[in-house]
């Protein structure tokens, strides 16, 4: 998964990571300061563990480097207070001592690397060179991690825009983009059924285009596609933001009217059949298209019968044969057989 860390990758590395040195001996302090720079740019210097405490609470650091015996506050004592701060911090200790006690106070603080002075620039690679690779592949797993977590929720989102896009592609007709028939059979329960539970009015129409196998006859059925989607883009423009445009079938369109009674509905009628009256299609070379349709209104007062969507479809259909028996380009109101 990850690449070879070799010298020249340890250098190149190392160059990014930030060091806290904390040594109280300052002859010792230029002498390690000087190897340090081998592999560190940015390094910044205590002089006793008390300093490197304020220095690491200021600012953050990759690796802490310290000497043991210190005084103020050692370097055992420092290392206990900045793993309280931060338990994760690589640390290395330095020593010219080989007490017993001292190396396991060490491992109890969780030290990560050890070196004996005097320090030799084979020793402070060798060191170096553990403790950075672990942290160059920790870095490389968490990005690793980072980017195949955000793949998957790229994947995640592609697929949920997908199965979006299917499901809309399941319920909209391609040619008009209006809602089709299945949709309509799982809408129009459901909004029924909110009417009644909240005793609302709830209407629909039926529409019809007029003539409309003369259409294709005589100008062909790409120009009654272009009829179709006309009369579709008007109906989403006319209607309100509550109501439902449905493709029923052919040239023929329901629309669901929530919440609206008959007078409602037939002021909406009457405004998309006088708008389709002014409807001018004009085909290249050929002529100029207009048309009219039909519409059957029904009703149901929610807050007095239990009427279901069939019935009104039922109704509408009626009020939309009668409309079309009278002349087309007709309103026709089912509950009384009003034409408007």
């Amino acid at each position: 998964m990850f690449d070879k860390f070799d010298i020249d990758k340890l250098v190149n590395f190392t160059k990014t990571l930030k060091v806290l040195f904390v040594e109280d001996n300052e002859e010792a302090r230029v002498a390690i300061l000087a190897l340090l720079s081998n592999f560190f740019d940015d390094i910044a210097v205590a002089k006793d563990g008390k300093e490197g405490i304020s220095l690491f609470k200021a600012d953050s650091f990759d690796i802490i480097i310290s000497d043991i015996r210190m005084p103020n506050t050692n370097g055992l004592e420092m290392i206990e207070q900045i793993r309280q701060i931060n338990n994760s911090v690589p640390v290395i200790i330095s020593t010219a001592h080989k007490e017993t006690d001292l190396l396991l106070e060490s491992i109890k603080l969780g030290v990560n690397g050890y070196l004996l002075k005097p320090i030799n620039f084979k020793q402070l690679k060798q060191v170096i060179k553990q403790i950075c690779e672990k942290i160059y592949y920790k870095r490389k797993a968490k990005q690793y991690e980072e980017n195949l977590e955000k793949l998957v929720n790229e994947r995640t989102q592609e697929l949920e825009i997908a199965k979006s896009k299917l499901v809309e592609m399941a319920n909209k007709d391609p040619l008009t983009n209006l809602y089709n028939r299945r949709y309509f059979n799982d809408v129009a329960d459901t909004l029924l059924s909110m009417a009644h539970r909240q005793q609302q009015e709830f209407s629909i129409f039926m529409l019809d285009i007029d003539r409309f196998k003369l259409i294709n006859d005589t100008y062909g059925h790409n120009a009654g596609d272009v009829v179709l989607k006309k009369l579709s883009n008007l109906l989403t423009t006319s209607i309100r933001q509550s109501d439902v445009a449905i493709r029923f079938g052919g040239e023929e369109f329901v629309v669901l009217l929530p919440n609206t009674n008959i007078d409602g509905a037939v002021l909406i009628a009457k405004k998309l059949k006088e708008a389709i009256e002014n409807i001018e299609i004009k085909i290249p070379n050929i002529d100029i298209i207009k048309f009219t349709v039909s519409i059957g209104i029904s009703q149901c007062d929610c807050s007095k019968n239990a009427e279901v969507i069939d019935d009104l479809v039922h109704k509408a259909d009626e009020a939309l044969y009668e409309a079309k028996r009278a002349g087309r380009n007709k309103i026709v109101i089912y509950s009384t057989q009003t034409i408007v």
